[in-house]
């Protein structure tokens, strides 16, 4: 491992994230960004995303566009992944997040700490967000408070208001990645720019996490799984199907 790949586990271990910088060429960034809006507009489409006419998710992107793949299997996020959560940790879902002009914020959180009885100590989830077009200040870049992963809470408290303060803004170039530990506080900020600010969030997990809870996740086509490289099959679940009902409501 790299010293650079060191320094950025090590700072993801002491202040819960990390950037990593142009990991992806800006170009493609960009090009997927324009890809995956084209889909969010596509009525088809509609039973995949979640949201409204200024903040949303769409779910299930590994099986629309092969491109997600070289970000899910990037050697740089699987290491670091894998650091944390095992060399057997899976991507179990990969999402496009569009904020569009005018997106209030989106309220400040835990990743999937709600279903503990009591927080774990060790990460349960290392989560990411790709810039497929340059986050800033002012178009809403995700903001996070710094340390709070080591708090053990399900949520932040209800003092840490969402102009704390505290709240520090990740900006970057399109291209680039911030990682964060899934107990870190952190949320979409309002983008109070003209631009449309384009994320792809994919989830690292370890084996042992009942990705049941994660509501709106989908499966991998099978069809999809038959194309992917060898690398990124290792990484997913075995969770396969055509829709969500097969596979994870009980």
């Amino acid at each position: 491992m790299n010293d650079n790949l060191k320094t950025a586990i090590d700072h993801l271990s002491t202040y819960g994230y990390c950037l990593l910088e142009d990991r992806i060429p800006a170009e493609m960034a960009r090009s997927m960004a324009e890809r995956f809006l084209e889909l969010h507009a596509d009525p088809k489409n509609k039973s995949y995303i979640s949201g409204d006419e200024h903040y949303q998710t769409f779910f299930g992107m590994m099986n629309f566009d092969d491109r997600v793949w070289a970000c899910a299997s990037h050697p740089d996020t699987v290491a670091i992944a894998r650091h944390f959560l095992g060399p057997t940790c899976r991507v179990v879902e990969a999402c496009s997040k569009p904020t569009w002009p005018g997106a209030p914020p989106q309220g400040l959180h835990a990743d999937s700490a709600g279903n503990f009885a009591q927080v774990p100590d060790v990460p349960w989830m290392v989560n990411t967000i790709w810039m497929l077009t340059d986050f800033t200040v002012e178009n809403g870049a995700t903001g996070v408070v710094p340390m709070s992963h080591r708090s053990r809470m399900k949520g932040p408290p209800p003092d840490l208001t969402l102009d704390s303060p505290l709240i520090k803004p990740i900006t970057g170039r399109a291209g680039s990645v911030m990682l964060w530990h899934g107990g870190l506080f952190h949320m979409a900020r309002g983008n109070t720019s003209g631009q449309i600010r384009v994320g792809l969030n994919i989830a690292y997990y370890p084996r042992w996490f009942n990705n049941w809870v994660e509501g709106g996740h989908q499966p991998v086509w099978p069809e999809t799984y038959v194309r992917m490289p060898d690398e990124m099959k290792r990484l997913c679940p075995g969770l396969r199907g055509r829709n969500r009902a097969e596979m994870y409501e009980q």
